[in-house]
């Protein structure tokens, strides 16, 4: 093999970066057959932190097109390499790379599976390897001891092979012994091949997990495109393109074990992301999208990098994007229910962890090794987007495979470390009583490996000294994962559970009860302990025992569950929780709670308590019994705390926004579940009456009141929208305003219960602004019999069809009421040719005219804008539209004219059609088992919980209706295509 000289670079003071990034015009220059930097040149071109240094320990030819690395307990680097990538087949291997002379450069190099098909990832076990590739999860064993596998099993096949960067991948063994693999977002059907009658496992939307030892596996929350990572605390994180690190919040278990209630997301980004997410290249990089410039693309392979020898950075989250060709950090910033992250650079520093000026640097992957260093995975290549993603004429460009003979592995290390020796690696002979040792190691690769070794093991003589550890380590780290060998060795006592139910971390406190819950049948203190895990000082316990006990303890003792309703106020996660583990009992809990007087805490309010006041006062509501006597004690309860508002506001402010979101969230929760809000009034008692005549009173000023903030504004007018006072909305909606305030008329007269002369509505139609147009139209074509009436108006031309978007235009022309659908085809008719083609040759001749971008940005805020952004117009709901400057016109312009000539899966038309008639129209945003997210026009959201859901419908079209160019003119067209493709 041949022998390299070690590259070092020194950085005691940060390396100078550019201020500003311009896209390259890839089409104009393609990329140089010949990278501008050698491998023993490479890291002279990298910008690393201050304190450390970086060395080159592997490159070609001993290492070719690396994605991922892991290192073994003999301290070899197993590398997956991707030669295949993008296009190619059956080119993919596995190397193992050692240090043989200790020189610190992994010199030797074996191959020891090739002919592979797209590799994605390794996890090491029973020294052999855990791999995920195209569909499958193989595992595979070296046993004659040549260095090459010769045993190749299929463990779990069925993943989706659609696309080769969205694949299964990272193979990772978790703290809880189960190896985890992130989906790639293409999902598949999975099975065990090796059994008869394997049970088969969706995993669209989800991760996937499995235990090497018994073979069960599951579909788990998710999903992460390349890249899953876990923190000490256990914690999991995936990554997608826009989302450089999104922790997994809630088990899809508790999703099921909870099903009565809706989760929206089960997972939340821990640092900021897509447009909000910014990054500082050395290089003038080219992406698909202008508008994502300085912001991640592909983030990829997400580390939290747990090592000894970075210097102040242990529990930092690093996470690559190889076509900005950097690594970027944040640091944890807050420990609560869920990890919050920030930036380890201030912006204004403009710099990044890691950035290379070689613009084939490309890290995709990062891994803590043996010796408690970062490495760097770089697979080298002079293209690394995939030729699905860019534009056609981009597609074929020789150069996408440029560099498919390269690759190189870097390691970070404190300025000036010396290195253990590399034989202190080796820990493959360690006894039991070491291997128990080191899982109190600073370094997290000793407590894994060690900890998977003990697994493989199963030593007779692990008990006792496990149990010490546990016991005395002063390392929480040590006593949390000999807590988990003990149970992964089926070891696990009671008292085990007990004493880390009490322990001084709440890391380990929160695998208590994970613990308690996996094992409460045998833990005879289980309720008490449950209980005291309820009350935990720390968040993050206080949120896994709501999810793990919510079931178990009794939702009667109120003074234990009105002290975690306090607490799950403070964070939206912990009202999530809290909300699944009460369930249908909320509204005992709600009444307790302003029965009792625990209002207090609504006197210092934020945004974030105000929202969650508002999603537990909703749920409550929507919990209303169908029994007639318990929903009538429920509705007359609800009457009595609503007179008793007034004196809230009194007592706590007036317009206290805590006592205006306990109301809006049980008015609109009622109103969700047809409860005719705008009569229960009438049920009260004359001084009960007289209280909420105020309350109407107090809501109608805030409404009409012009200097107030807007958020009381909007209050008082869905106040009134819930009191039925519609010739108040009827007055406000007339009235001189801003548009927001408008629309919230609008829609409260449609939510109000009452009876809305629509009619009169419509007859100030043509005077509304186009926001307001739009609403209009929204609560008209909720009801059949009020679509009717808009129909007349058209037919009758006292509305033209042409203040008609196409959007709204369309819910009519497929309306399930043939009747209402006929009507509208007539109206449609007159106005758009249907012969596509033939529009596309008509408007063609706008291509020749001279265009005018200025002119055509109007043309797109009037009918682009509800659904597509560019820059800081519109809503991003359908697919971005801003990356259009390397696009020829004529492609623009079949876009706009044949919507359904190519729809991307993601952004399909779906419609929801509810138990009660009801049907919702959008792009099926997030599934989980208990709900759907619809994302519709103008950035709204609806979450649908499933057992509301009679049929869910894909229209196999996109969003976007045909016939925009009804409302465009040739000269418009010509300005709108100048303006997309030009808007910069």
């Amino acid at each position: 093999m041949r022998k390299m000289k070690i590259c070092t670079l020194s950085c005691s003071l940060l390396l100078c970066t550019v201020g500003a990034v311009f896209a390259d015009e890839p089409n104009k220059s393609p990329s140089s057959e010949v990278s501008s930097a050698t491998a023993e040149d490479s890291v002279n071109h990298i910008q690393i932190p201050a304190g450390t240094e970086l060395e080159l320990v592997a490159s070609e030819p001993q290492v070719i097109d690396p994605i991922a690395i892991r290192f073994d307990e003999f301290g070899r680097m197993w590398v997956a390499q991707m030669g295949d990538y993008p296009e190619g087949k059956g080119k993919s291997s596995i190397r193992i790379l050692e240090d043989l002379d200790n020189d610190g450069e992994f010199e030797t190099s074996r191959l020891f599976a090739d002919d592979l098909h797209f590799v994605t990832g390794l996890q090491p076990w029973k020294q052999g390897v855990i791999v995920t590739m195209a569909g499958r999860v193989a595992y595979m064993k070296d046993t004659d001891g040549d260095h090459q596998a010769d045993v190749i099993e299929d463990w779990y096949v069925g993943f989706s092979e659609d696309n080769t960067q969205l694949r299964a991948n990272h193979p990772r063994l978790g703290l809880d012994n189960h190896v985890y693999v992130a989906n790639g977002l293409r999902g598949g059907v999975v099975k065990d091949p090796r059994g008869k009658d394997s049970k088969t496992v969706n995993i669209s939307g989800m991760d996937f997990k499995f235990d090497p030892i018994t073979a069960k596996y599951e579909a788990v929350s998710g999903a992460g495109q390349f890249g899953l990572t876990f923190d000490d605390q256990g914690n999991r994180y995936v990554c997608s393109n826009r989302n450089p690190l999104m922790q997994i919040m809630i088990a899809n278990k508790y999703v099921k074990k909870y099903s009565g209630t809706a989760v929206a997301d089960v997972k939340q980004d821990a640092a900021q992301a897509g447009v909000e997410s910014k990054i500082f290249p050395l290089t003038n990089f080219w992406t698909t999208s202008n508008l994502h410039e300085g912001q991640f693309t592909a983030a990829c392979g997400v580390l939290i990098y747990r090592g000894h020898s970075l210097t102040g950075m242990k529990g930092i989250a690093l996470t690559c994007d190889p076509t900005g060709n950097l690594v970027h950090a944040e640091r944890p910033s807050q420990a609560r229910a869920a990890m919050t992250y920030l930036p380890m650079y201030q912006d204004s520093e403009q710099r990044e962890f890691l950035a290379s000026r070689d613009s084939w640097f490309r890290a995709v992957n990062l891994r803590t090794g043996p010796d408690g260093c970062l490495y760097i995975v770089d697979m080298h290549r002079a293209v690394i987007e995939h030729p699905n993603w860019v534009p056609a004429e981009l597609k074929n460009r020789k150069d996408t495979r440029y560099g498919d003979d390269k690759g190189r592995i870097y390691r970070l290390k404190s300025k000036g470390e010396r290195l253990e020796a590399r034989w202190n690696w080796n820990i493959a002979n360690s006894d039991t009583e070491d291997l128990v040792l080191l899982l109190e190691h600073p370094n997290s690769w000793h407590r894994e490996t060690a900890a998977r070794l003990l697994l493989e093991r199963r030593p007779d003589d692990a008990e006792a000294l496990l149990s010490r550890m546990f016991i005395h380590s002063i390392h929480w780290e040590g006593r949390q994962r000999a807590l988990w060998v003990l149970e992964g060795l089926g070891l696990l006592q009671p008292k085990h559970i007990e004493a880390a139910v009490s322990d001084s971390s709440p890391a380990v406190r929160k695998q208590a009860a994970v613990l308690l819950e996996k094992y409460w049948d045998a833990c005879p203190n289980g309720e008490l302990l449950a209980k005291k895990m309820l009350v935990d000082s720390s968040q993050s316990v206080q949120f896994q025992a709501l999810l793990s006990f919510g079931d178990r303890i009794d939702h009667a003792d109120f003074q234990l569950w009105l002290h975690v309703f306090s607490r799950s106020i403070e964070d939206k996660w912990l009202t999530q929780a809290m909300l699944m583990a009460v369930g249908d009992e909320l509204p005992k809990l709600v009444q307790e709670f302003w029965t009792r007087g625990q209002d207090g805490i609504l006197k210092s309010m934020s945004p974030g308590k105000t929202e969650n006041i508002y999603r537990i006062h909703h749920a409550a509501a929507r919990y209303i019994s169908t029994e007639a006597n318990a929903r009538q004690a429920w509705l007359t309860w609800v009457v009595q705390w609503w007179s008793e508002a007034p004196q809230r506001y009194h007592d706590l402010g007036v317009r206290n926004q805590g006592v205006t979101a306990s109301l809006l969230g049980t008015l609109d929760g009622l109103r969700s579940r047809s409860v005719n809000v705008s009569v229960l009034p009438a049920t009260a008692s004359s001084e009960q009456q007289v209280q909420i005549d105020v309350l109407w009173d107090f809501s109608k000023q805030w409404a009409g009141n012009v200097t107030l903030p807007a958020a009381d504004r909007l209050a008082g007018i869905k106040l009134l929208g819930h009191a039925g006072k519609i010739s108040v909305l009827m007055e406000l909606l007339v009235a001189p305003t801003r548009s927001e305030f408008n629309v919230a008329v609008l829609q409260s007269l449609q939510s109000s219960g009452s009876a809305v002369p629509w009619d009169q509505v419509l007859g100030h139609f043509s005077a509304m602004r186009p926001a307001v147009k739009r609403a209009c139209l929204d609560a008209i074509l909720r009801k059949p019999t009020t679509t009717l009436l808009l129909l007349d108006a058209l037919e009758a031309k006292d509305i033209s069809a042409n203040e008609v978007d196409s959007i709204r235009m369309n819910r009519m022309l497929k309306h399930s009421d043939k009747t209402i659908a006929s009507r509208a085809t007539a109206i449609q008719g007159s106005l758009v040719n249907a012969d596509r083609q033939a529009v596309l040759a008509k408007y063609r001749a706008a291509l020749t005219l001279e265009a005018f971008p200025k002119r055509g940005e109007i043309v797109f805020r009037k009918n682009c804008a509800t659904c597509h952004k560019i820059g800081e117009i519109g809503m991003q709901v359908a697919p971005d539209i801003s990356d259009s400057r390397t696009r020829q016109p004529i492609q623009i312009l079949t876009d706009i004219l044949q919507p359904n000539r190519a729809i991307d899966n993601n952004y399909m038309h779906y419609s929801i059609i509810l138990n009660d008639g009801r049907v919702l129209d959008g792009i099926l945003a997030t599934e989980t088992s208990s709900s759907v997210t619809l994302r519709q026009p103008e950035g709204k959201q609806e979450v649908v919980p499933r057992l509301e859901i009679d049929e869910i419908i894909s229209r196999g079209v996109s969003l976007m209706p045909e016939g925009l160019e009804k409302n465009i003119t040739l000269q418009q067209m010509a300005d709108l295509v100048s303006f997309v493709k030009n808007w910069r």
